[in-house]
């Protein structure tokens, strides 16, 4: 009987979730500073990555059972336009098109070169489809099967990771996130990012001539919202789909995206990004138009 590879569904959730478990599992034993979080709801977390956009998984099959998986996700390290500015986000280095893998485990029964090449052969095939520039994996150093076979697809060595493990006890612990600070009243109108046109980089201003600045959300009670690494989430402006300048309502405020929330009213990210909702476009006369509903207010995506 062969081995079957295909990409995954939904409907594959549960038997994933199997997989996944002993995947951490394993990891956890090979490296003592991954500790496990206790009922860890593995059946919502596959769940979660399957609905992600550019997340894919790939399935290795025998005998009509799911005994093996790869996850990827690609996603571009440049940052978007109203955030380049950001000090926080600047970076020395060129940004990269980046397929990266979220987790890769076969049963130990059907480990062999030739099923593990099934599943790295078809995620290859899926990052080059979408032009990355680089893959990163993070493999464990025990792994020197895997090692090898890597370097047969071409892949090179490129750093070695070393960890070492501190229990810490107590709650009384210095502060390491110091974005956590109250630093919206540290100093006056923090965080505002003067919006710039997109073609001429020149600051822009509203009608009645003021310049317009981009703020971070905030929730009820005047707190910057932010995302799950520290940083302030700033809101996506809408650019006309004509002219690629920015877009203001009758009443003079700058349209933009509303941030994506899940079921529980969580902001959703996408590999630490926040999500938002995307304008919704119609075809008018033979152009393209940004939609708007019976009230004359623009459309966003669900």
């Amino acid at each position: 009987m062969s081995y079957i590879q295909r990409i995954a569904t939904l409907s594959d959730t549960r038997e994933i979730a199997s997989l996944w478990k002993a995947f951490v599992e394993a990891r956890s034993q090979a490296d003592p500073s991954m500790r496990l979080k206790a009922e860890f709801d593995y059946e919502r977390y596959v769940t979660y990555q399957l609905k992600k956009p550019l997340s894919f998984g790939f399935l290795l099959e025998y005998a009509e059972e799911i005994v093996g998986f790869l996850f990827i996700y690609m996603y571009d390290e440049t940052p978007p336009a109203q955030i380049s500015d950001l000090e926080m986000l600047e970076n020395p280095f060129v940004h990269r098109r980046v397929g990266a893998v979220l987790g890769m485990y076969v049963q130990e029964a059907h480990r062999k070169p030739s099923t593990i090449n099934l599943l790295i052969e078809a995620a290859i095939a899926k990052a080059e489809e979408l032009k990355v520039t680089d893959i990163d994996l993070l493999i464990s150093i025990e792994q020197t099967g895997l090692h090898a076979l890597l370097e047969r697809f071409g892949f090179t060595k490129a750093a070695i990771q070393y960890t070492k493990h501190y229990n810490i006890t107590g709650n009384n612990l210095p502060n390491l996130r110091p974005w956590d600070q109250d630093l919206e009243t540290a100093i006056p109108n923090p965080g505002r990012i003067a919006l710039k046109d997109p073609q001429t980089q020149k600051v822009v201003q509203n009608l009645k001539g003021e310049t317009v600045y981009l703020e971070p959300l905030t929730d009820e009670l005047g707190k910057w919202l932010k995302s799950s690494r520290g940083l302030p989430i700033y809101p996506i402006p809408v650019r006309d789909p004509q002219t690629q300048q920015w877009i203001f309502d009758e009443s003079g405020e700058l349209v933009v995206c509303p941030v994506t929330r899940d079921d529980k009213g969580e902001i959703q990210e996408l590999d630490g990004i926040p999500q938002f909702s995307l304008p919704i476009y119609d075809y008018q006369e033979g152009k393209l138009t940004l939609k708007r509903d019976s009230e004359g207010k623009y459309v966003f995506a669900a």
